[in-house]
């Protein structure tokens, strides 16, 4: 054996160099044919298939939501025209007038748009798309109408919580009024009136019935110390009457509580008057509006 045979430099019959291979030999890699294939060359293909479906998904979404431009079949894109603000009547005119399909997805309450007014839609305007697209649109179902209820009697959390939770707003006014104090006796407007809401409803509040002033009766005739009392809010009390006083019958001879004294509004003022009880009902000028339980003295 030559020393190039032995190197495997030859090209006999026993060689291995690619030169003395045929056609029927298994293939026998080389071991630069052996050699690892590059990373980056494995994973070239798959994301190449990807960056291609991804840009033809995009494409055809441009095309079918914010198309460019119109094509052959289609015919010429339309663009969206401007439906808020619109009645429901004139808003459909405008859509098939730009040759879109109107559609009313829903209706919502609302407190200053009147009803069947146009309050969104989709697409917005100016966008464009193809002939016969629909557009749907919220509308104005109109203010919510309720009724003012009846919270009289009740503290002002309570009547407060009552009328907030049907949407109207609330204002306490405090006031003098018999209840006691902290009570509501009423709102403004009165109970029963129908309000679109949210509106806004004063609820009147008692602060008490407040203090008065008791005038000074002594001499007036019976019949102008009520009146009298009435005006300074104060009833008159039980009358008792003085058949020894020397003032002439139907005089006030004597009060309580005296001229001066501060009592909550309302409350009763007593007095004493000149005279027997039927001599001095015989001398007025007014029936008697004492209590039933007048005593006499």
């Amino acid at each position: 054996m030559t020393y190039r045979r032995r190197r495997g430099l030859g090209g006999g019959g026993g060689g291995h160099s690619p030169a003395s291979r045929s056609a029927g030999d298994p293939a026998r890699p080389t071991p630069s044919e052996a050699r690892e294939t590059p990373r980056w060359l494995r994973w070239s293909v798959p994301l190449g298939v990807v960056a291609l479906l991804f840009f033809g998904g995009y494409l055809a979404a441009s095309a079918w939501l914010s198309p460019g431009g119109g094509t052959p079949e289609a015919g010429p894109l339309a663009g969206v025209p401007e439906l808020v603000g619109l009645s429901d009547a004139e808003a459909r005119d405008r859509a098939a007038g730009a040759g879109l399909e109107y559609q009313v997805r829903s209706a919502v309450a609302h407190p200053r748009a009147p009803e069947g007014a146009v309050l969104a839609q989709s697409p917005i305007p100016g966008q464009r798309v193809r002939p016969g697209a629909p557009v749907a649109v919220t509308l104005s179902r109109g203010p919510e109408i309720h009724t003012l209820p009846d919270v009289s009697g009740l503290s002002e959390r309570q009547a407060t919580i009552v009328l907030e939770r049907l949407g109207f707003r609330v204002a306490s006014r405090r006031l003098t009024h018999p209840f006691e104090a902290g009570r509501a006796f009423g709102t403004e407007p009165a109970a029963g009136a129908e309000l679109a809401v949210p509106a806004e409803v004063a609820l009147l509040v008692s602060e008490g019935p407040g203090l008065a002033e008791v005038p000074d009766l002594t001499g007036r005739h019976i019949d102008d110390a009520l009146q009298l009392l009435q005006a300074a809010d104060l009833s008159l009390g039980a009358i008792s009457y003085d058949p020894l006083a020397t003032d002439a019958p139907g005089r006030i001879v004597g009060q309580y509580p005296p001229g001066g004294y501060a009592l909550r509004r309302g409350d009763p003022v007593e007095v004493r008057v000149s005279g027997d009880p039927d001599r001095v009902n015989r001398s007025r000028r007014t029936p008697e509006r004492g209590p039933p339980g007048s005593r006499e003295g």
